[in-house]
């Protein structure tokens, strides 16, 4: 019992970790004007170590706007919500997205 709680909380973990993640290269964003290549890169990596695969950045702002103009950071992939899988049970693979949006500030 104790075991599925621990996985139901390290999903949690992982959800939040991911959701902060896109918060502060949000907030890079809006200092840049766009996510930077090198910056999407590791986003990219950081979500992978929260398990996070299958990454998408498709719909993010990836040039460099005027001051005052929306930016926008759209994340999709896939993470699997399985906190059974150390029982071997079959994976469960949920589709996350996270769309923030804010305006360009540099």
């Amino acid at each position: 019992f104790l075991v599925i709680i621990f996985g139901a909380f390290a999903g949690i973990s992982d959800k939040w970790s991911m959701r902060q993640a896109a918060r502060e290269y949000l907030l890079i964003m809006e200092t840049e004007g766009y996510l930077k290549p090198e910056d999407a890169a590791d986003l990219v990596a950081e979500l992978n170590s929260y398990g996070l695969t299958n990454v998408s950045l498709s719909g993010t702002t990836m040039s460099e706007v005027d001051y005052g103009e929306r930016i926008y950071l759209k994340i999709t992939g896939t993470y699997d919500d399985n906190v059974l899988a150390f029982a071997g049970v079959t994976a469960h693979p949920t589709t996350i997205v996270i769309n923030r949006q804010t305006t360009a500030k540099q």
